[in-house]
């Protein structure tokens, strides 16, 4: 289920932040993101490192959802804006942004068997920079946390 960004932004009262709920993975990182390759959805190609930074977060967002069934997560995917063109922005950015929340979401479905129904899926294009020098951290999709009202 893909929603738009202002409907994603309505839902963010009952959204908490994903580094809220885990502890942390060390004491600089304080959100749980996966981060893909430049210019497109893979997750191969990011570095040893990433790698296997990706692996505990997806370890970490499964285990979330098994240790809480009435948790649903958001996964907004994100993309690394370069000319910062409303043409890209809707040509590239935003179906990129999108397809990197659905293959994190099958990543889950497929690997740690997570229901499809518990993801909430949304795509930012590149309206959302994480402020950082490393644009490959503007290559990613963040998790949220939706708990029941």
């Amino acid at each position: 289920m893909i929603f738009g960004r202002k409907t994603a932004f309505f839902m963010a009262v009952f959204v908490f932040v994903v580094a809220l709920a885990f502890p942390q993975t060390s004491e600089s990182d304080e959100s749980l993101y996966i981060v893909f390759s430049a210019n497109s959805a893979e997750l191969k190609g990011v570095g040893t490192d990433m790698a296997i930074r990706n692996s505990q977060t997806f370890t970490k967002v499964a285990q979330l959802l098994m240790e809480n069934p009435q948790y649903r997560i958001l996964v907004d995917g994100h993309a690394n804006p370069v000319v910062g063109t409303s043409e890209e922005e809707t040509g590239s950015l935003k179906p990129l942004s999108v397809r990197r929340a659905e293959i994190a979401a099958d990543f889950l479905v497929t690997y740690y068997g997570v229901d499809r129904q518990r993801l909430i899926l949304t795509g930012a294009g590149g309206g959302y920079p994480f402020g950082n020098t490393d644009p490959s951290l503007n290559r990613r999709v963040s998790f949220f946390i939706i708990m029941p009202k």
